[in-house]
């Protein structure tokens, strides 16, 4: 699944730069900004896992209080010069210099943008051994009572597996819970009926 990364940057060289470096990296939805009040107006509304953002718009005491009032869960990273300090420098997942050499700038990029990778198969482990079972069977198109003599359990038992499951998940659909499971290498395409 492709990343939602914003590079909050004036320069369209940096920009397009980082864009080049992420697309090597991941598979991800890249949308520019310029300025630090779009940028806020758009986290207001919208998620994001990963925010690149020139460390000059943050100098302004009102504007940096405000990006870090809207900040969300995303990770973010500043793009700054090696002579300045950045302010609140803590609340950021990265502080990464524009001269930073390649042979620095890639593992840490790799680091940072695969944590997202990581999140994925944290979710899919929160699921019990069980769980993963029957949301298989699921996603294979079997109905409970199905899944239940499959799996020799009750067709309660199954009932409530997928309750737990739809709560973990935040999936509802038996559409959304197939497509996860084929996204999480639970069941390969080839065997959904």
């Amino acid at each position: 699944m492709a990343q939602h990364i914003i590079i909050a940057e004036p320069s369209y060289l940096m920009k397009r730069g980082i864009s080049a470096v992420i697309s090597d990296i991941v598979q991800a939805e890249v949308i520019f900004m310029d300025e630090l009040q779009e940028l806020n107006k758009y986290l207001e509304n919208n998620p994001v896992d990963l925010v690149f953002i020139a460390d000059h718009p943050l100098r302004d005491k009102t504007d940096r209080d405000l990006f870090f009032q809207l900040q969300s869960e995303a990770r973010y990273i500043v793009l700054t010069n090696d002579r300045q300090e950045i302010p609140a420098r803590k609340k950021f997942t990265e502080v990464i210099s524009r001269n930073a050499h390649k042979e620095k700038l890639i593992p840490l990029l790799e680091r940072v943008l695969g944590d997202s990778s990581v999140e994925d198969s944290k979710k899919s482990a929160i699921l019990s051994e069980r769980e993963n079972e029957v949301l298989k069977q699921v996603a294979m198109g079997y109905t409970n009572q199905q899944i239940a003599d499959r799996l020799f359990i009750s067709k309660h038992t199954v009932i409530s597996h997928r309750k737990n499951i739809t709560s973990k998940l935040g999936i509802k659909t038996v559409s959304g819970l197939t497509v996860y499971a084929v996204l999480n290498n639970l069941i390969p395409k080839d065997q959904i009926e």
